[in-house]
């Protein structure tokens, strides 16, 4: 068994982020010891592996406990239901793939422009705003 701040350490999640998701019934496996504080099995470790990663991805709180819920059934229904779910998560880590592309290129060409001005090839005629939002 672990303790919050082990948790916390080993995970890399704020105390109070892995105090919120067990309040919210997040992770199913989590424990209390004689004292009410919270203790965390292995399983629960992996539970909070997975909220995390989830919200990485930007995932709501509904979603996540709705994808919890459905983790913890079985059968067709339910595996459907799930790899719906994450199938809408691939679609938007994609979209968030481009358009961290597009800022990569907007990045590299502001970045030449300013090569360009620093080594002689071009002046740097541009008002502070357009040189701001170039």
């Amino acid at each position: 068994m672990f303790s919050m701040s082990e948790v916390s350490k080993k995970l890399d999640l704020p105390i109070a982020t892995i105090r919120y998701y067990t309040d919210l019934d997040m992770v199913p496996s989590v424990q209390r010891n004689d004292k009410g504080q919270r203790v965390f099995d292995d399983e629960a470790i992996v539970w909070l592996e997975g909220i995390k990663f989830l919200r990485e991805l930007d995932t709501p709180i509904p979603e996540i406990k709705e994808y919890i819920k459905l983790c913890q059934k079985t059968g067709l229904a339910a595996l459907k239901k799930r790899h719906k779910i994450l199938l809408q998560q691939r679609e938007r880590a994609e979209s968030s793939l481009i358009d961290a592309q597009l800022h990569l290129d907007k990045l590299n060409q502001r970045i030449e422009l300013e090569n360009q001005i620093i080594h002689g090839k071009k002046r740097d005629s541009l008002s502070a705003a357009r040189r701001f939002c170039q």
